[in-house]
């Protein structure tokens, strides 16, 4: 007797495979151009905060400038979570360290020199609070890979 696996058709799936039936509907779900295009970002007159949920911060809004990438972002649509930031620098402050950033996971600890990354991908939290910050980075999926492949409606 034969067993055949059963591979639950996710987004990762659909990818990897590169099904031409499904491969259109995958890349659409995850948004596969706006994932490879480095985005860089100035944040400015905020309230004094230490956490920022980037991801609330809309295209067209004052306090937001896109410098490059998100090209195919609308008015009025909000930023993508981070994936990986490459570059984070505090230009204005509360009680912040102004200055260069690295990140590290939730479970780190916020310095003058650290930020925080929340684990998905759409608060950066600081040491103290800030108005201000220049971020490049590049976005995550705008939909998890491991969620299972609806098609397109027509």
């Amino acid at each position: 007797m034969s067993v055949t696996d059963s591979v639950k058709q996710t987004l990762a799936v659909a990818t990897d495979r590169g099904n031409p039936n499904q491969v259109a509907d995958a890349l659409h779900a995850i948004k596969l151009a706006t994932m490879l295009d480095p985005v860089k970002v100035t944040i400015s007159g905020l309230v004094a905060i230490a956490a920022v949920d980037i991801t609330t911060l809309l295209k067209g809004a004052a306090t937001l400038v896109i410098n490059s990438g998100l090209a195919g972002l609308k008015t009025n649509e909000a930023l993508p979570p981070i994936l990986m930031a490459r570059t984070l620098r505090v230009t204005a402050v509360g009680t912040a360290a102004t200055g260069a950033r690295l990140t590290t996971d939730a479970g780190g600890t916020a310095s003058a020199t650290v930020a925080l990354l929340s684990d998905d991908g759409k608060t950066l939290t600081f040491e103290g609070t800030v108005t201000g910050l220049v971020l490049e980075y590049i976005p995550r999926s705008a939909t998890a890979f491991d969620t299972l492949l609806a098609p397109l409606p027509s």
